[in-house]
């Protein structure tokens, strides 16, 4: 399985974002490639830079249904990312789908010690074949209640074993959550609850991986979720896992080089100069319009414009129009 490199890949990332100076504004952007990937993946395909204006509250056009329910992806990171372990609930689930509006406040009950013992035979079955197990006696789609779909799932990622990786456990709830599929609406839901657990249990402590770009190269197993067994799918989860981290590891250096020039080109600018706040800006979208620089600064818009051509090579102008531009770091 994939499970050492996922590990190395995590743990790598992990520390990086834990000594990144812009690590708030790495998450925040990872959050909008993340639903990026989650609308490609589902068939909600919406354009990046729409993404980002209705989160600005700038919409060019009239939002529709697929732009609704991607950026659903960018609020439920957003609440995740200030959540405790009260959120790995039911209740939770539905809080990031956007059901509910009052945050939940329970935490998870304790689990009956009897209900963790291993099966007949579990302690003949190595690890990877327990949890494979586990997948194929997990019950699915036996009830059309949400709410109940999702705390049976909850109860049941509960009773992993815990003598397992945490990431290999995160990849069979993984699997699980995708088996019983109780949001169908909003499927983005149990990646971003497994990438929370993870960050509440220790395991990742500054950051929230990402399960849902990767997808976009690595689609599905080699033989497809249906013909492929459990033991590959889980390896397929772990691969996802590292794919998504050495994804994040290289946006990251990629930014810190174009901070670094940046920085250093605008340095020697007047200390009232608003340079260094739009390079905080760009570094938290993965696209930024003249309006949105100018609402962030509190300047007027040919400022805003001014501010990012002045900027350098370093920030690209991506959309090609004469008006209505964007521009990338």
């Amino acid at each position: 399985m994939n499970l050492a490199k996922a590990e190395d890949t995590v743990s790598r990332l992990d520390a990086r974002a834990q000594a990144c100076p812009f690590a708030e504004g790495w998450a925040a952007r990872v959050d909008f490639i993340e639903a990026n990937g989650w609308g490609w993946v589902s068939g909600e395909i919406v354009d990046m830079e729409d993404l980002v204006l209705h989160d600005a509250q700038m919409d060019a056009r009239l939002p529709d249904q697929a732009l609704r329910a991607t950026y659903g992806l960018v609020r439920a990171r957003r609440k995740a990312r200030g959540a405790g372990s009260e959120l790995q609930t039911a209740h939770g689930a539905v809080w990031l789908a956007g059901h509910r509006s009052d945050p939940p406040l329970m935490a998870p009950s304790a689990i009956d010690p009897d209900e963790v013992r291993p099966g007949p035979g579990a302690e003949a079955r190595d690890l990877v074949g327990e949890l494979v197990h586990q997948v194929q006696t997990l019950s699915r789609g036996e009830t059309a209640d949400s709410i109940e779909a999702v705390e049976e799932w909850v109860q049941w990622t509960r009773r992993l074993p815990d003598r397992a990786p945490a990431l290999l456990r995160a990849a069979t709830a993984l699997e699980g959550w995708r088996l019983v599929n109780p949001l169908p609406r909003q499927t983005f839901v149990g990646g971003v609850m497994v990438a929370q657990a993870l960050r509440v249990s220790g395991r990742t402590r500054s950051c929230l991986l990402a399960f849902e770009a990767p997808r976009r190269t690595h689609l599905q197993p080699p033989r497809g979720f249906v013909a492929a067994p459990v033991a590959a799918r889980l390896a397929y989860w772990l691969k996802i896992t590292a794919v998504g981290a050495e994804a994040g590891l290289g946006e990251m250096k990629r930014l810190d080089l174009a901070r670094q020039v940046v920085l250093k080109r605008v340095g020697e600018r007047r200390t009232n100069d608003r340079s260094a706040d739009l390079v905080d800006l760009l570094l938290a979208r993965p696209l930024v319009s003249a309006p949105m620089a100018a609402e962030h600064l509190g300047v007027a818009g040919h400022t805003a414009r001014r501010l990012l051509t002045n900027l350098g090579a370093s920030v690209m102008e991506v959309s090609g129009r004469s008006r209505y531009r964007a521009w990338r770091l």
